[in-house]
Order: structure tokens, then C-alpha cells, then sequence
């Protein structure tokens, strides 16, 4: 029986687009894709995730790429990329249900040490029982390693609970562990009729 949800954040809680929030910085389609490649693709960016490099470090190697003129806006979308990821539509009313229903919520996500920082920015964070941060245990999603960790962290059974991500690989990795895995596309509707399947 399914009794633990758990939420990964990008598409999943909040709208990843790092097209959309270089955008916000430049216009020039060319240099976006640079910074796009140089920030969010790069080595150093999963590396933050990972907990292995401070954001003082990502800075300078990001800023190391560009000129000058590039410095201070990369110092600033390093800093504040959560203001444009805006939260999924209808996804907060179901965290919401789901809690009525007497589910616990957790969130399982590769992203950087900063998380509490822009936490309570994103309303259906609000709901949840728990967060597991990649960066603050230095482990990543596919690892299986991950989810082992999540669940001696928060003492759950992994046939109790339901992983939902937006990234094939990383439900699969979940799924491997013996936790139940949904492949999220973006519709909470499905999603919900699946939790609801589960349920029965």
C-alpha cells in the first residue's frame, strides 16, 4: 500500500526551463545558448547539485568563460533562477488532496545547498513532511545510492512509497530500489487518476 508521495521538484513542483530564465537576462538567441551551455549545462552547474563545488565557485567558473560585460548577470541568475520557474498549474491543489488524504509528502530533488532560500517562494512546498536535498548529502538522482539514502532518512519502506519525476531515468533507478515510479509529462491529471489507481 502506497503511503508516502514523493515529488521530485523541476517539471515536476515548479516549471525548469533554463531557455526561459536566460531569457529573462538576454536577448541575443545566440549568446542564450551560451549561456545556457556555459551555466545550467555545464559540469560545474551538476556539480552544485552535487554539493561539491559552493556557489562562490560556480561563479567563478561560469564567469571565467564570458567577458566582463557577462559577470554580473551570471552572478544574478545563479542567485535568483527560482524567480522564474514558476510553480505547475494544479499541482499544489493535489499536493493539498493528497494530504487530506493522509498521504505524507516528500520532496526528492538534485538541487544546490541554497534550497531554503527559495523554499517557501513555492507555494506547494509549504504541504510537505519533508525535503531531501541532493547537495546537502552529496548524492544524485540515477544513483540508486539516492534513494536508499532517502529512505534510511526518513525511516520509509520503499514498497510504500510512489516517486514521481519528469526524468525517465530517474524513475527507473527508483523503480530498482522497489519504490513505484511515475514518468511525469507535465499533466496532473493523469497523475492524479494514477494515484488514484494506486490507491484502489
Amino acid at each position: 500500500m502506497i503511503k508516502n508521495i514523493v515529488f521530485d521538484l523541476g517539471n515536476v513542483i515548479i516549471r525548469w526551463n533554463p531557455d526561459h530564465i536566460v531569457s529573462q537576462y538576454e536577448q541575443d538567441e545566440q549568446m542564450q545558448k551560451q549561456l545556457i551551455a556555459g551555466l545550467f549545462g555545464s559540469l560545474h552547474w551538476q556539480n552544485f547539485d552535487h554539493g561539491t563545488i559552493l556557489r562562490e565557485d560556480l561563479i567563478t567558473h561560469v564567469q571565467q568563460v564570458f567577458t566582463k560585460e557577462y559577470h554580473d548577470t551570471i552572478h544574478d541568475m545563479i542567485h535568483h533562477w527560482h524567480k522564474y520557474a514558476p510553480p505547475i498549474t494544479g499541482m499544489e491543489q493535489l499536493v493539498k488532496d493528497l494530504k487530506a488524504q493522509g498521504y505524507k509528502i516528500y520532496l526528492l530533488s538534485n538541487t544546490n545547498i541554497h534550497f531554503d532560500e527559495y523554499k517557501d517562494t513555492i507555494p506547494a512546498l509549504q504541504h510537505f513532511d519533508g525535503y531531501y536535498i541532493s547537495a546537502q548529502r552529496k548524492l544524485v538522482k540515477p544513483d540508486p545510492a539516492i534513494y536508499h539514502d532517502f529512505l534510511q532518512t526518513f525511516d520509509l519502506i520503499a514498497e510504500e512509497c510512489l516517486f514521481i519525476d519528469d526524468l525517465k531515468a530517474n524513475v527507473e533507478s527508483a523503480i530498482s530500489v522497489g519504490i513505484d515510479g511515475y514518468h511525469f509529462d507535465g499533466n496532473v491529471d493523469d497523475l492524479r487518476k494514477y494515484i488514484g489507481s494506486v490507491k484502489a
